[in-house]
């Protein structure tokens, strides 16, 4: 039985006003210029492609992976970070941030976040450190730039690498500086969600050689030789490290596409976003998430925090329930659980990554993934009327929280299986 009566608020369409699709017309003719050529493996363009982004974030060196989480793990490689080191990372994130120390046999200790940006600063970074820490890994949570001026202090008094995963960032900016292009490697993502969508790859970036050079020898064979003589990962040209984590040249074609429209999608996507933002601003149980002075987010994901105590204790589920059922594209977030992981409590896949019994408490973190809700899945295109049609649908919930509560009361809470990614749509069906 439906929550609220009468029909549903949202009538339009987002699939058709507010979506795009994920592959552009530009896209198809570059992938199928590839199929064409048969440059199915490798392909002129990938460096190419590379050098591209290097240049938009400002970065002197660029590196494409198979995806984000292998541009990752070689970040880590790069960094040193090994057997009897440690790697300090944030719980609020996608497994990958995490399991790649793991991979690299690193231990990962976990770092509570801000409770107003959602992200690492380094007053919860600090306390952390130890004689082990070989690098940090940042998060640029949702799109949103962690304040990385007092990171990289922190980081350079201590002597640790910092890692910046980018992966919902690319367009924002700190300090007008790109995101990414800050630490010593930043990472992005072209997994199909993502604002540069090339189905599954990933890119890393940095300004300093060496840490290019040894990136290269964790994933990029193939490059080694190309370094020169004197650089002393040349010497692996024949196998590497063990790794193949070269990008699929389709991949890349996708991305390089979607890098064509990247700034001018990002201030469609921004602005709709922030006038769903001023349309709910006078619901104070929602809570948009802090940016930090002199940045830039971009609206990867939608999310804002929501407060039961100002909406009469109704359970987060419920809420998205009732939204859902008027016809938001909503979801529930499954971020702040990563240091609950089976993974992580057995120590990872060869028991040696100081495994113990209880979980650490991160208290904002757990906090966070309980009560974060995605309040609208990205626009992609104007759509004024359908955004009023949203902004009516949480006015019209916010009405009547009464019959939410008699609902819970009635029916009992909904428990929602929320995954671990990005993204959980909740469904009316649910």
């Amino acid at each position: 039985m439906k929550i609220l009566d009468g029909n549903k608020t949202v009538t339009l369409d987002y699939e058709q006003l507010g979506n795009l699709p994920v592959v552009s017309e530009q896209g198809e003719k570059n992938v199928l210029n590839l199929l064409r050529n048969g440059e199915i493996s490798t392909s002129p363009s990938v460096p190419k492609f590379e050098r591209r982004f290097a240049d938009y974030v400002g970065s002197k060196y660029a590196l494409s992976y198979c995806n984000g989480t292998s541009a990752l793990e070689a970040a880590v490689f790069a960094c040193g970070a090994g057997p009897g080191t440690e790697v300090i990372v944030p719980s609020f994130t996608f497994w990958s941030t995490v399991m790649v120390a793991v991979a690299n046999q690193a231990t990962p200790v976990f770092a509570d976040i801000d409770p107003d940006t959602w992200t690492m600063t380094a007053e919860t970074i600090e306390p952390h450190i130890t004689e082990k820490t070989k690098a940090i890994i940042v998060v640029h949570v949702w799109g949103t730039p962690c304040d990385m001026d007092p990171i990289m202090a922190l980081a350079r008094k201590y002597n640790i690498k910092v890692i910046e995963d980018a992966s919902h960032a690319h367009g924002a900016t700190y300090k007008g500086r790109s995101v990414g292009s800050i630490g010593d490697i930043g990472c992005f993502s072209f997994q199909g969600s993502k604002l540069v969508p090339g189905g599954e790859a990933g890119i890393l970036v940095s300004d300093n050689l060496m840490l290019y050079s040894r990136a290269a020898a964790a994933g990029h064979y193939e490059r080694l030789a190309g370094l020169g003589p004197d650089n002393p990962y040349s010497r692996y040209s024949l196998t590497g490290f063990g790794h193949k984590f070269r990008a699929n040249p389709l991949a890349i074609a996708l991305a390089d596409a979607a890098m064509d429209t990247l700034d001018e999608r990002n201030e469609i996507r921004d602005r709709q976003a922030r006038v769903l933002e001023a349309g709910i601003a006078d619901l104070d149980f929602l809570i948009p998430q802090a940016v930090p002075a002199d940045s830039r987010r971009v609206y990867a994901y939608h999310y804002m925090l929501y407060d039961p105590a100002k909406f009469g204790g109704v359970n987060p589920s419920t809420l998205l329930l009732a939204l859902a059922e008027e016809g938001v594209k909503c979801g529930g977030c499954g971020y702040g659980r990563l240091h609950q992981a089976p993974a992580i409590l057995e120590g990872g896949g060869f028991g040696n990554l100081n495994p113990h019994d209880t979980p650490v408490s991160l208290p904002v973190s757990e906090d966070m993934g309980r009560r974060q809700i995605m309040v609208a899945l990205r626009f992609e295109q104007e759509c004024p009327e359908l955004i009023e049609q949203y902004i009516a649908a949480y006015h019209k919930v916010a009405a009547n929280m009464e019959k939410l509560q008699i609902y819970e009361r009635e029916n009992g809470i909904r428990s929602f299986d929320l995954s671990g990614r990005s993204i959980s749509i909740i469904s009316a069906g649910n």
